[in-house]
């Protein structure tokens, strides 16, 4: 596949090492007396947590878009196709780091950070904060950098756990703002978070809610009611939204046909995968081609 739609690599040559294969970049900026062009839509291969003092402009983040003012948050994943247009500069701190960070760290608290906030499935990229929100994360943010600047012993150590820190007090400020009291650590979020760890490494091969259910050792209709809980869904209008999400990137990315497309997502049949675009977005996949091209991603 040839992308349309540029990669940015984590750049190890900034980054702080935790156990030796744990890439950690943390950088404070001030850009407050520029005006910018439209930013070009990209992807990452790593999370960024990106925090703006005061700003104001729209950010694409997988064809939606979130209008902000004032501080703000922005949490990207790996992969997700993103367009942030600054309407000036501001200034602000940005931390990125690899998959391995949430993998290095199997406790509860650490799964709920990649589970939630940076989930595809009901995630808030953008929050906006009030100024002792601001204030409380600057302060951590700035110890992190501190620590980022030095070569003391123990530092990629202490840098890994401000950032976990920081995640959480994210986490604390959604659960407040959106009132998600349901945002905890039990088995059911445990289950579901296996849900989608599946849905998402076999969203091509696999399209029906047996066959998620079968893994979890449950049965269609606990899968159902599980996701009917949290995610105010039926499994299977979750598995029809990933895939139907993953359609819109390799519309957006690759030089693929529509039944191509199809096929690299598991449909034999591109007439039928015609049609399941058409019911899941009101547009056929040509029409939404032309409308990415008219508005940013």
């Amino acid at each position: 596949m040839r992308s349309k739609i540029p990669t940015h690599q984590l750049d190890h040559s900034f980054s702080k090492f935790e156990g030796g294969n744990s890439h950690i970049v943390i950088a404070d900026f001030d850009d407050q007396s520029k005006i910018f062009d439209r930013q070009y839509p990209h992807r990452h291969n790593y999370y960024e947590i990106f925090i703006l003092q005061e700003s104001s402009g729209v950010h694409y983040i997988d064809f939606e878009a979130y209008p902000f003012s004032g501080a703000v948050i922005f949490l990207t994943a790996p992969e997700q196709v993103h367009q942030l247009m600054r309407d000036k500069g501001g200034y602000g701190y940005s931390i990125q780091f690899e998959e391995d960070f949430f993998n290095k760290n199997s406790d509860a608290d650490t799964g709920l950070f990649s589970h939630f906030l940076f989930d595809h499935f009901q995630a808030h990229p953008v929050i906006s904060i009030n100024e002792t929100e601001l204030n409380k994360l600057k302060t951590l943010l700035s110890l992190s950098l501190e620590e980022y600047k030095t070569d003391r012993m123990g530092c990629s150590s202490l840098i890994s756990a401000y950032v976990r820190i920081i995640l959480m007090e994210i986490l604390r400020i959604r659960k407040e703002q959106f009132q998600e009291h349901h945002l905890q650590v039990g088995p059911q979020q445990q289950q579901l978070l296996r849900f989608k760890q599946l849905l998402n490494a076999q969203f091509s091969s696999k399209h029906e809610v047996q066959d998620y259910a079968e893994q979890l050792k449950i049965t269609p209709r606990q899968l159902n009611a599980l996701c009917k809980q949290f995610l105010d869904k039926q499994a299977s209008q979750v598995i029809k939204d990933r895939i139907l999400l993953e359609t819109k990137r390799l519309i957006t990315i690759n030089t693929l046909s529509i039944k191509e497309i199809g096929y690299e997502l598991g449909f034999e049949d591109s007439a039928y995968f015609s049609r399941f675009f058409k019911q899941g977005t009101g547009m056929t996949a040509q029409e939404f081609k032309k409308s990415i091209i008219k508005t940013p991603v």
